[in-house]
């Protein structure tokens, strides 16, 4: 019996109930979560551990999503970004796709489209399409 490799998914949202929702989705999955509030806190986790997947808060304090995008691509330029925005601004979104985002989800957040984003990053990375996302 094979099993299924384990993404490792890093989302950055100064929102805490955003990280809990992603925390308790996915807690019993194949995926590997790590949720931090702040831009300089993924840089950080970044550093040490290798992610596959992002999902970045395009508004936050101190280092918004677009400069917290920049930096994580800096140190894995294969990082799959999901920017998430409470706000339909296209010039940001335009920002984002250049400096290196692939996807774009828009709050409020719902769990059908989180869980075919991380679906969709998934085939692109060439995970095999059977990757237990909730038991």
């Amino acid at each position: 019996m094979t099993t299924s490799p384990r993404m490792k998914v890093l989302v950055v949202d100064d929102n805490h109930e955003i990280l809990s929702i992603f925390s308790e989705i996915f807690k019993d999955s194949d995926l590997s979560i790590f949720t931090t509030d702040n831009g300089q806190s993924a840089i950080l986790e970044m550093r040490n551990e290798e992610y596959d997947i992002a999902f970045i808060d395009v508004y936050m304090p101190n280092m918004n999503g677009l400069a917290t995008l920049k930096e994580l691509k800096k140190i894995n330029p294969d990082l799959i970004a999901v920017m998430i925005s409470g706000y339909k601004n296209e010039s940001m979104l335009e920002e984002a796709l250049k400096i290196g985002a692939d996807e774009y989800l828009f709050k409020p957040l719902d769990i059908q489209s989180i869980m075919s984003t991380v679906v969709k990053c998934a085939k692109k990375m060439g995970i095999d399409e059977h990757l237990e996302i909730i038991q």
